[in-house]
């Protein structure tokens, strides 16, 4: 409770003390603000009129802050401009005096009844995430085929608990090795269930296609386009690498360019060859190979990791993420995968992550290796 009359403040103090509340009561705006983000209120009771700083000055501050603990004004401003004020910055109420205290009262437990059904519908939405995530886990490869000459990674860190990138290898009836990366446009659970249906369609299609990428981009654009909305369409990176020859053919559909490193420090960029993937049914096959060498790099990522931003809202960016490439391309592709990501988190500083972070990496033995 922020309030600067000691009458008004002991006698509801009391009155809260009655109802079974534990209360603390501050006297001035710039003891609350620094209260309310110490501690974990239920609910503020907050007067207008105060010495430091005014109460709709302190509603803002934890408004902007992201506090959601609920606000009621308790003041003597009686303007309907007053009260729009205090409701438009976030208040949950805003009660006049002189006030009833049994109204009060009622308007208390009204939101802190509000405040209980809110924590237990979010508890149940978080353990739905948290069971979504554990089954979507199951999706991801959990057993890597052996190619020989090759060690090959994937490492995701959703936004959302759940996550619209989707990473896969298995190995093709021809025991060529095949390559996924995948980000449906979107966060969250609609995107995670468009990329489920992804896992399984091109699980599906591709002992068919086997080395052809192209033709199982074009079978799997026209799964998407049956059954999901243009705007849940696919960027999507799909590779075969066949060990015998060493060679990769790949087909982009809107996806960020993966990034080839030769071991002599070439760097090839392997740009879209299409547009993404599920918006129209009319896709050619196209694809590309490239004959990779003893220690060439293959570097796939979403576009979540370039896009991370900081508090100063600077992007983490392509050229800083070639740059960690460079600096840790002589780590295993797990290790290396990890670097990555612990970068990215390094440069965001803690600042919210706004969409998914995927990257798989693929080496080639150096000879004699």
């Amino acid at each position: 409770m922020v309030e600067d009359e000691p009458g008004i403040a002991l006698g509801l103090e009391d009155t809260l003390l009655l109802e079974g509340y534990e209360v603390e009561v501050v006297n001035n705006g710039l003891k609350a603000s620094k209260r309310a983000m110490e501690e974990a209120f239920d609910l503020i009771l907050l007067d207008v009129m105060l010495p430091g700083k005014n109460g709709f000055e302190v509603c803002r501050e934890l408004r902007q802050s992201g506090l959601e603990a609920p606000i009621i004004f308790l003041t003597a401003r009686t303007q309907e401009s007053d009260r729009i004020s205090g409701l438009d910055l976030g208040a949950n109420d805003y009660v006049t005096k002189p006030f009833s205290p049994k109204e009060l009262m009622a308007r208390v437990r009204r939101l802190l009844r509000f405040v209980e059904t809110s924590r237990q519908d979010r508890k149940r939405l978080e353990d739905q995430i948290d069971a979504a995530a554990e089954v979507q886990q199951q999706l991801f490869p959990r057993t890597q085929p052996f190619v020989p000459g090759l060690d090959y990674a994937g490492m995701c860190r959703p936004a959302l608990g759940v996550s619209g990138d989707y990473y896969d290898f298995f190995t093709l009836p021809s025991g060529r090795l095949a390559i996924l990366l995948a980000d449906v446009c979107g966060k969250g659970m609609p995107a995670a269930l468009v990329a489920a249906s992804l896992q399984a369609a091109v699980r599906a299609y591709a002992p068919a296609a086997d080395g052809n990428a192209g033709q199982l981009l074009k079978e799997v654009n026209q799964l998407l386009c049956e059954t999901t909305s243009p705007e849940r369409f696919v960027t999507l990176f799909y590779a075969v690498y066949d060990p015998a020859r060493r060679e990769l053919t790949w087909t982009n559909a809107g996806h960020c360019p993966a990034l080839c490193l030769r071991a002599d420090g070439e760097l090839v960029r392997l740009e879209s060859l299409t547009m993404p993937a599920g918006i129209t049914r009319a896709m050619a096959p196209l694809q590309e190979t490239m004959v990779m060498a003893p220690g060439d790099l293959l570097l796939i990522n979403s576009d979540g990791i370039p896009e991370a931003a900081n508090a100063q809202q600077e992007e983490f960016g392509e050229q800083r993420f070639e740059n960690v490439v460079q600096e840790n391309r002589n780590l295993g592709a797990a290790q290396l995968c990890g670097a990555i990501l612990d970068c990215v988190r390094e440069f965001s500083g803690g600042w919210h992550q706004g969409d998914d972070l995927t990257v798989v990496a693929a080496k080639l033995a150096a000879e004699g290796r």
